[in-house]
């Protein structure tokens, strides 16, 4: 079983724990402090995976340039929700870009593994098809 797989399923898992362990505990106590800044982590997740949906579907730019374009959106995106749901004041916003620097500094390692397998599984069907082989690097 690949890394990237089991990394996703347990990812899954958990988010699926987390939400199920949290929904009984509302139903028996209610929202505390600690279960409504999950709910909000899984909210701006979610608006976070949307524009980022949005970005690679519509946008045609390098991935150096849509990693530098994507670091100031999801920055902005983290902050005004921080703003909103009381994590960030005026004094330490500079916070979110630390936060969303090293979230996308992991998703830019997970993608060049991804883009090796990738590179791996093609060079694999070409050299079956024709002999020849792409660059890896």
């Amino acid at each position: 079983m690949p890394v990237r797989k089991i990394l996703k399923d347990t990812c899954i898992l958990a988010a699926l724990m987390i939400l199920a362990v949290f929904t009984l505990s509302i139903i028996w106590s209610g929202v505390t402090a600690e279960i409504s800044l999950v709910l909000a982590l899984f909210g701006l997740a979610l608006i976070i995976t949307v524009v980022n949906f949005l970005f690679d579907e519509y946008l045609s730019l390098t991935i150096f340039l849509s990693y530098i374009i994507k670091y100031f959106v999801f920055s902005g995106i983290v902050m005004l929700f921080g703003f909103i749901a009381g994590w960030f004041f005026p004094s330490n916003f500079w916070m979110a870009f630390i936060y969303v620097g090293v979230v996308l500094a992991l998703a830019f390692v997970i993608d060049a593994f991804t883009v090796k397998r990738d590179i791996g599984y093609i060079n694999e069907h070409i050299r079956k098809g024709t002999g020849n082989e792409l660059s890896g690097s």
